[in-house]
């Protein structure tokens, strides 16, 4: 065997093993991304405005009109707005993956499709009145929420992950 060939073939490997690497380190560097991207979305829902929200929407009777919605809400209709916003900004992202649904639905399946289901008589009426696609993004999050996991074969977290003790043992807990 040449000396030439044995370089040529240390160079191909090189090149390889730098592909590999550039392989992983992408991979990495979008699970990085990924998980910044959770933390950011986590923010703005958790500010005190939007849990008191989200309780307001909470305790809210189902299949309220505009009129008894607002009326109910007063001085508060405009944060309960508010709050559908952000979910309504929050859909495009998840639809083009720049939020994992799976990441999603871990922080907000719940409440998005309460707020759904409590906003819905309200947000239909207003898409009969002139604004077709009002809140549009807030149900197609809430139709992928329920498709993955309808609210009557919801489990509770402190149950599923009741035998959790690392990290790894995640992906096997959620299936």
């Amino acid at each position: 065997m040449s000396w030439d060939l044995i370089l040529q073939a240390l160079e191909t490997l090189a090149v390889i093993i730098g592909v590999v690497f550039g392989l992983v380190q992408l991979r990495q560097l979008r699970l990085q991304r990924e998980v910044q991207a959770g933390i950011e979305l986590l923010r703005p829902l958790q500010a005190p405005q939007a849990a008191e929200a989200l309780m307001l929407i909470h305790g809210l009777p189902d299949g309220l009109t505009e009129a008894q919605l607002t009326r109910s809400l007063g001085k508060n209709f405009g944060a309960v707005m508010g709050v559908l916003a952000l979910f309504e900004s929050l859909g495009p992202l998840v639809a083009r993956g720049h939020v994992p649904i799976e990441m999603y639905a871990d922080s907000y399946r719940g409440v998005t499709v309460l707020c759904w289901q409590k906003l819905r008589p309200y947000i239909d009426e207003r898409r009969q009145n002139g604004w077709p696609n009002l809140f549009e993004w807030l149900q197609w999050l809430a139709e992928r929420m329920e498709q993955r996991t309808p609210r009557s074969g919801d489990v509770p977290a402190f149950e599923r992950f009741r035998t959790w003790v690392k990290g790894s043992d995640y992906d096997r807990l959620s299936a």
